[in-house]
């Protein structure tokens, strides 16, 4: 029998190479991990007192090996995240602050199936770690109530309401934060009109809208009432915190909404920037506080039962002071309720989405804040003759004077008064250093006719530059 050689060895070579094709596809089907890493479970929500050290315990697992296990987690104050890794399916974290922590997780193998994230891979969603700030603490939530006033710098009443708000803020002894809209401010003139309906000023507006104060007759004692007296809302929890960056002039917002309820909460959160030392005052210079300046978040909100939604914003504040600047927020039921803007007549009616849950933040706690100034005289709305107010309109406002006439302006700061400019049209005419600041117009040049109207403004700086105006028309006779 005669063999061919060749045809041996291309058989031989034939079966060899089918063998190590065979050997090399199996093998590497063995070894392709295409199944995710699987969250068996984790701690969750969780609460300890500030020094306490609390453990996450993550357990996890994998067809193979999971090859990486992180925890990310961060104050709620804070924007950036901070990653620890997972040893031996668990991590400590120190409560040092009274700031509540929130964290999650993320596991992933080594064929990279991952990252999977518990509750998330990017904190969208997260667990927190309530923190309480004593040992008699036991973590009840406190509702404040939220107060809005309609106000304007030429309002008779508007101070004297501001004020009542203000003592009974600084008492303590009240849950709320009040934030001051004054009509002469684009936005906080659309709040007033388009979305209160407002009728006159000053108009007060508790839980938006739920209670309606409008005008001047009114006590302290009623406000105070309203506040204590606060509405059963939805169990709803707000934090709002804000910190300044000095190197950038921005602030970084965060807010943190729990929905601890039973249902689904629908709405929307508004976070509004504030000076604590308002831009704009009252007639006599007296100070608003909290007034609004624009929103930092404004967003309609949705979260489930025992579920929550956070939100961070950066904001430009160049310009402003960080110094008196405050962000006040507030969580709005989306139930359309009946208001009325002039509610002892039921006039003036307005949609009424209730605030349900409201927190503030400073940005820098004590500091020197800016002073305001106004007028004692021109006084606004009234008829004067040679400098004295004998005659208040009550209809039309115009201020009106006749004659030679005194400026008298009213400052106050809290570290002091270095002077005050006085302005005609634009023009500096005079300036004051001691009280009572005053000026009386003197340069006929600048009122050369018999009648005309002009613009009275008043600058006042404090002892560290920062400085207060406000400005009044009026319309002249014989200067």
């Amino acid at each position: 029998m005669k063999f061919n050689l060749k045809l041996i060895l291309l058989i031989v070579i034939v079966i060899l190479l089918a063998s190590s094709a065979y050997i090399i596809f199996f093998t590497r089907s063995e070894s392709i991990d295409n199944k995710a890493p699987k969250f068996i479970d984790i701690t969750g929500d969780i609460s300890g007192k500030i020094g306490d050290t609390i453990s996450i315990n993550v357990l996890y697992s994998d067809n193979i090996k999971v090859t990486s296990a992180l925890l990310f987690y961060k104050k709620v104050t804070e924007s950036e995240w901070t990653t620890k890794l997972i040893i031996n399916e668990s991590v400590d974290l120190n409560l040092n602050s009274n700031k509540d922590i929130i964290y999650f997780a993320t596991i992933d193998d080594a064929a990279g199936n991952g990252p999977i994230g518990n509750p998330s891979t990017d904190g969208s969603s997260y667990y927190t770690i309530t923190v309480h700030k004593d040992e008699g603490n036991t973590s009840e939530y406190i509702r404040h109530v939220l107060v809005e006033e309609g106000a304007s710098n030429n309002c008779k009443f508007c101070p004297i309401i501001a004020k009542w708000l203000y003592e009974l803020y600084e008492s303590d002894d009240y849950n709320f934060y009040f934030v001051t809209l004054v009509s002469l401010d684009e936005k906080a003139s659309n709040r007033l009109y388009n979305e209160y309906n407002l009728w006159g000023l000053p108009t007060v507006f508790i839980d938006g809208g739920y209670k309606v104060f409008l005008g001047g007759g009114h006590e302290k004692s009623e406000f105070a009432q309203a506040i204590r007296d606060a509405r059963e809302a939805p169990n709803i929890q707000l934090t709002v915190e804000a910190e300044y960056d000095n190197n950038t002039e921005n602030i970084v917002c965060n807010a943190l909404i729990d929905n601890k309820d039973s249902n689904t909460y629908n709405g929307k959160i508004r976070v509004y920037l504030t000076q604590k030392i308002s831009k704009w005052s009252g007639p006599e210079g007296d100070p608003y506080h909290f007034g609004f300046i624009d929103y930092i978040i404004n967003q309609e909100i949705s979260i489930e039962s025992n579920k929550n939604l956070t939100f961070q914003e950066t904001w430009d504040i160049s310009g402003m002071d960080p110094e008196n600047l405050m962000v006040i927020g507030a969580v709005f039921n989306s139930e359309k309720n009946q208001g009325y803007s002039d509610p002892p007549n039921n006039r003036y009616p307005f949609d009424a989405y209730y605030a349900d849950a409201t927190d503030g933040s400073e940005l820098l706690s004590g500091g020197n804040l800016p002073p305001s100034v106004g007028f004692s005289v021109p006084k606004v709305g009234y008829l004067h003759i040679m400098g004295l107010p004998i005659w208040d309109y009550i209809f039309r406002k115009p201020t009106v004077l006749v004659g030679r006439t005194k400026i008298v302006a009213e400052a106050y700061d809290d570290s002091g008064i270095e002077k005050v400019e006085f302005y005609i049209d634009d023009n500096l005419v005079g300036e004051d250093n001691e009280e009572p600041y005053e000026y009386t117009f003197r340069k006929v040049r600048l009122l050369k006719r018999v009648i005309r109207n002009h613009t009275i403004s008043v600058i006042a700086y404090d002892d560290e530059g920062k400085i207060a105006t406000n400005s009044l028309e009026v319309r002249c006779y014989f200067l």
